[in-house]
């Protein structure tokens, strides 16, 4: 017996200010004109893991589901009906759409090529970075550790069919496929391009890669083999490599950039002005201060309590971010099935003087309060790790912070040897498994140091409930856990996304997940 997955999250806090569709009939044709602030250097969503890659990505390519407009409910892209799963959750049945193409308008997508697209990920040789999209998938620990050379767990039923099973429940694993990093590949289309293909994509996306110029352009022009038909409106996207934000929002003004990200300082004048749209939506994302609690410097429970009641988030979050943030309680964003409401979740507050009293505690017990945080990347520190330090220092927490260059910090941190830092999580997928699991399991690669075995015993009995209420149970007494008690990171404050675009640029809008989306924008 089985059931077809259905998915549907309402979210009341993702509030959209200024919806992206338009009640008027969308008009085919035309460029729009867009910016990055710095050149992906190419286009594979396995390779990279960057918000602009991603948003490229779903562009280029497509996945086997999506998110349904702006929401966080689930739709087939590439197939033909949502999946179906075994009563066991072990076992998922998917049928693709018939006759999709790629950009060549020659080669057909099938099983095969979503078979292929899994493995070049797993690859143990190769440079996928998102394992965690498959590496629940039967036999795919073997195929990584180069002891099978195919995944156990994909079974070919025809060129259209195919399944995919488990090697446990997983219950998000639904979600992980609308992940832009598990986009489909062609195998023959990939294998041909060899390495080439990170700058010459062809997907089954919207659009299709015209012209790329390193640092300076990026042309899309409309798939004429695109599955949907009808879609997208527009002829192209020309998108340019401006770096200074300043210069991105004169052209914005001036008309020559149909969009542009709102520098917070520039937000109530570019909004009062009424000359723009301004699309105003909350994302899932949680900025924090982690601690590693195996470090020796922050292993006493009270040094990390004082920590967090040294911090006041609001006005950290203000002077940074103005009106794009919110004061965050709770490490999990609101809004996600098991997260706590907004401003109703088990961080402590701001208490100064608790903070002090507790640091004298420290000292009088002989408890070193010189402490060290490191900050990715960077000559001079940044203004959030400016004032971090400032108010531990007003609370007699001596904290130094030291900044390391990227690549030293991300194998620092995928070693747990980061003592603390501040930085930001935004998420994949609207779950609390891809928040608190990826910090705080057993084999985390966060640098969190966590060490509570039964809270990680708790994790991994939530990521494969069946039952949703009970894992949102679970997963609020796992959080209130770490955030309450162990008090292992510290939520500092979520960002709104703020976008604006010129009043001509109707159904363009960024979702929650932090991509922008043009598949259904149009201009008058």
């Amino acid at each position: 017996m089985r059931k077809f997955v259905t998915v549907f999250i309402l979210l009341s806090v993702l509030t959209v200010y200024t919806v992206g569709f338009s009640a008027s009939q969308p008009k085919r044709g035309g460029i729009l004109y867009d910016y990055l602030t710095s050149d992906p250097l190419g286009f594979d969503v396995q390779e990279s893991t960057l918000l602009s890659v991603y948003t490229l990505g779903r562009l280029l390519f497509s996945t086997l589901v999506r998110y349904k407009g702006e929401t966080l409910e689930l739709e087939p892209e590439l197939l033909a009906k949502m999946p179906e799963v075994s009563e066991d959750g072990l076992v998922y049945t998917f049928e693709l759409k018939k006759g999709v193409k790629f950009h060549d308008g020659k080669t057909e997508l099938t099983s095969d090529d979503v078979r292929f697209t899994i493995e070049r990920m797993l690859d143990p040789k190769g440079k996928g970075l998102s394992a965690w999209l498959f590496d629940m998938i039967l036999g795919a620990k073997d195929f990584m550790a180069g002891k099978a050379t195919s995944i156990e767990g994909f079974k070919k039923i025809d060129n259209y069919r195919f399944q995919i099973i488990l090697e446990k429940p997983y219950s998000p694993f639904i979600y992980n496929l609308a992940v832009p990093g598990a986009s489909i590949y062609s195998e023959k289309l990939v294998k041909a391009a060899g390495e080439n293909w990170k700058l010459n994509p062809i997907g089954t996306g919207p659009f299709r890669l015209k012209q790329y110029v390193p640092q300076t352009e990026i042309v899309l022009e409309r798939n004429p083999y695109y599955f949907e038909p009808g879609l997208p409106y527009l002829d192209g996207i020309h998108i340019r490599i401006v770096p200074d934000t300043t210069t991105a929002l004169m052209e914005f003004e001036n008309g020559t950039l149909d969009v542009c990200v709102i520098p917070v300082i520039e937000y109530e004048r570019i909004k009062a002005s009424g000359k723009f749209n301004i699309i105003e939506t909350v994302a899932l994302n949680t900025y924090y201060f982690l601690m590693n609690m195996s470090d020796p410097m922050w292993s006493d429970v009270r040094l990390r309590k004082a920590m967090a009641m040294a911090i006041d988030k609001e006005k950290l979050a203000k002077s940074i971010f103005g009106p794009r943030a919110t004061v965050a309680t709770s490490f999990v964003t609101p809004g996600i099935p098991g997260a706590y409401e907004l401003g109703k979740g088990p961080a402590y507050e701001y208490n100064p003087e608790e903070a002090k009293r507790l640091v004298q505690e420290l000292i009088k017990d002989g408890v070193s309060v010189k402490v060290q945080a490191w900050q990715w990347g960077g000559d001079t520190l940044s203004d959030p790790n400016i004032i971090i330090q400032a108010m531990a220092r007003e609370v007699g927490i001596d904290l130094e912070i030291i900044p390391v260059e990227s690549a030293a910090f991300r194998d620092a941190r995928r070693k747990g040897k980061i003592p603390a830092n501040y930085g930001n999580w935004w998420a994949d997928i609207p779950d609390p498994d891809n928040y608190l699991y990826v910090f705080f399991a057993r084999d985390n690669m966060m640098s969190s140091g966590y060490n509570n075995a039964l809270v990680q015993d708790m994790l991994e009995k939530a990521r494969i409930e069946p039952d949703q209420n009970k894992r949102i149970q679970m997963y609020r007494e796992i959080e209130y856990i770490i955030l309450r008690e162990d008090v292992a990171i510290i939520p500092l404050f979520h960002l709104k996304n703020l976008l604006a675009t010129q009043k001509n640029v109707k159904g363009l809008f960024r979702h929650p997940t932090g991509i922008t989306v043009y598949t259904y924008a149009w201009k008058e």
